[in-house]
């Protein structure tokens, strides 16, 4: 009787030990069952050549003469695209519907359209109109309201998100960015403002429970919640390779963003990334158990430029060839589940560039550790399978028999394909890409920490300069002042600006002056982050200038 009652009890913990195991909620399960998303960003920035707006661009800037929703939509579908998250409103406070809380800083307040546009309702009808799904990004952070800060802001904040959610829905995703004060504009103010801790100020719950209420299944970007598709840490498009697929007891996949250009906005000269790098970024994000979130950035007519376009494309075919064929598809599949070993016996030996796992994951993450073999050789392992799997070899492997061991509490179920890796060298070009100009020699006058002074022999014109940051965040400038002159007594400004998201994104970040600029010497002054030391020499950076 005491040995029935040790296993009955036995059988009761592991039962119990079973049903905490966190597992997805609808909304995390529909939001990785789009595998690729975009988010759109298009306001001021764009015609002014930032990425992060001050607050105090006039709207009047706003003036695209030929936006076409339906083309950008179309050109997201070809790119395997099936949910689009349009920018609403950015850290400058604009917003691209006329909202009946801002009656200064709107689309009502620009030539477009004669001031009778709204730009968020063309992009959600044609988004719908074409079988994706629409997503909304308001910024918490608004350098441009007089109240940020305050009580008042919040309650400014809750209404422009219950007006989103009642006039522009069905929405499937929001986003909250992490971007939460310092200096702005402030309706004419221009300081630097600071907040409590963003769930507090902006009280998250109360925006989570109208969330719910109106949008059951809408995922969220941004909230410690069962439905939260938490950022990766990097805007590389690049799903760390062991990534906790669970949080504080809760199951929350990332959601691992990259602009498809060089920055979020719109810039001259700038151009999509490779074929190359964003199917590689394909296996990094969504073969890791991720979505991966492009960039997309309308140029200053309204329109995705020609190039993005025919890349979109190129990327969009890439993934349909890659998910288009599985080698093992016919193979027949053995299970020992005491064991916990899966083999694919397939009809004769194949030859595959990658594998392509998947958990049940309704069931939640049950798979501690996994191994993959390929006619008993070793061949692939890891510790989590998640949603999705993929691991691409160093060369390719031929087998007969496939085999998965793994390690996991309680029972699932293991799904394998075998894959190619179609061609990756993409042929398509930026249609109005620009030449980087030529890079001009100089010599170092002067560099220490935040004030960096170039020669160049002889007077000399220049388009501008390009700032690759290092690999100490803390010495990263936050923007600059840039000087000229031709005896290094007399110096006159040429530009100012500061480096858009240079921490989160630190890419290159190129400057072009508003017109060419005839000089000896330039004289860079770094703008510093609250508390730190900017360094234009840190170990690993590099400035460049160029001639026109």
């Amino acid at each position: 009787m005491k040995k029935v009652m040790m296993t009955v009890g036995c059988a009761a913990m592991a039962m119990a030990a079973m049903a905490e195991v966190p597992v997805p909620s609808k909304a995390t399960l529909s939001a990785l069952d789009k595998g690729v998303i975009a988010i759109v960003h298009f306001g001021p920035n764009t015609f002014t050549g930032r990425e992060w707006g001050y607050g105090d661009t006039p709207a009047s800037v706003f003036n695209p003469p030929k936006l076409d929703a339906a083309q950008w939509v179309a050109a997201a579908k070809a790119g395997g695209i099936r949910r689009i998250v349009l920018v609403c409103k950015h850290h400058d406070g604009f917003c691209l519907w006329p909202s009946r809380y801002n009656q200064d800083y709107t689309v009502a307040n620009t030539p477009w359209r004669d001031g009778r546009g709204d730009l968020v309702k063309e992009v959600r009808d044609a988004t719908l109109a074409a079988g994706l799904e629409f997503g909304a990004y308001l910024s918490p952070w608004d350098r441009h309201h007089a109240e940020y800060a305050r009580p008042a802001y919040t309650e400014y904040f809750h209404r422009q998100w219950a007006e989103l959610m009642e006039d522009y829905g069905p929405i499937s995703e929001i986003w909250l960015d992490g971007a939460n004060g310092g200096d702005g504009w402030y309706g004419g103010a221009k300081e630097t403002r600071k907040i409590p801790a963003a769930p507090v100020y902006y009280d998250h719950p109360r925006l989570l429970k109208a969330l719910k209420a109106k949008y059951p299944l809408a995922a969220i970007f941004g909230m410690d919640t069962d439905r939260t598709l938490r950022w990766t840490g990097n805007e590389r498009g690049i799903v760390p390779e062991e990534y906790d697929l669970v949080r504080n007891g809760v199951f929350q996949p990332p959601e691992a963003d990259t602009p498809l250009r060089g920055k979020w906005f719109w810039h001259p000269g700038d151009g999509p990334k490779s074929l190359q790098e964003l199917s590689t970024r394909y296996l990094e994000s969504v073969g890791r158990s991720g979505i991966l979130d492009l960039g997309l950035a309308p140029n200053r007519d309204g329109l995705i430029d020609d190039g993005d376009m025919a890349r979109l494309k190129e990327f969009g075919d890439w993934v349909r060839l890659f998910n288009g064929e599985d080698l093992a598809k016919d193979a027949k599949c053995l299970v020992s589940y005491n064991s916990r070993k899966w083999s694919w016996i397939l009809p004769e030996a194949r030859t595959f560039d990658a594998i392509d796992l998947a958990e049940d994951i309704r069931k939640g993450l049950r798979v501690k550790s996994w191994k993959a073999f390929a006619d008993d050789c070793q061949i692939a392992g890891g510790n989590q399978i998640g949603y999705r799997r993929i691991v691409r070899f160093a060369s390719p492997v031929t087998a007969k028999v496939v085999r998965i061991n793994i390690e996991c509490d309680g029972k699932t179920e293991i799904n394998l394909a075998l894959r190619t890796i179609p061609p990756q060298d993409g042929s398509a070009r930026n249609g109005q890409e620009q030449p980087a100009g030529t890079l001009l020699p100089y010599e170092i006058a002067k560099a220490q920490g935040g004030e960096f002074i170039a020669d160049f022999g002889i007077p000399l014109p220049l388009k501008g300069f390009a700032f690759t940051s290092g690999e100490d965040s803390k010495a990263f400038p936050k923007g600059y002042v840039a000087y000229a002159s031709d005896d290094v007594k007399s110096w006159r400004v040429v530009a100012s600006g500061e480096f858009g998201n240079i921490i989160a994104n630190p890419i290159k970040q190129d400057v072009c002056f508003d017109k060419p600029v005839t000089a000896r010497y330039i004289k860079l002054d770094a703008v510093p982050f609250p508390g730190e030391s900017p360094d234009w020499h840190a170990p690993g950076a590099k400035i460049e200038f160029t001639a026109p």
